[in-house]
């Protein structure tokens, strides 16, 4: 394969990168205001709960489904938030939380 079409395919690869970074921090933004307005209040501003709240910050990435059933349906003290936030708002705050997640 010549170098200039290696060259071409670099570059094509780096400009589908950053498209995809530059969503992904479009997600993550839209994520922390949803967070700041929903969910601050019980789990903290920074993701860590003071009190009754579950530490966000301990979900891992493969806890997607368990993150989307308490949500959608409440869990404890949390009440549901499905019909309150849309799939996309949820889909913003788990984008949120993994960014600011320890593991």
């Amino acid at each position: 394969m010549p170098n200039i079409l290696r060259a071409y395919i670099a570059v094509g690869a780096l400009a589908v990168a950053a498209a995809a970074l530059a969503q992904d921090r479009s997600k993550i933004a839209a994520g922390a205001e949803v967070y700041a307005e929903k969910c601050a209040a019980c789990h903290g501003e920074r993701l860590r709960a003071t009190g009754a709240g579950f530490d966000l910050l301990k979900l891992r990435p493969d806890e997607r489904a368990r993150f989307d059933k308490a949500v959608n349906d409440g869990k404890g003290q949390m009440p549901p938030w499905g019909g309150v936030l849309s799939a996309e708002e949820i889909d913003q705050l788990w984008a949120y939380l993994r960014s600011r997640a320890d593991s």
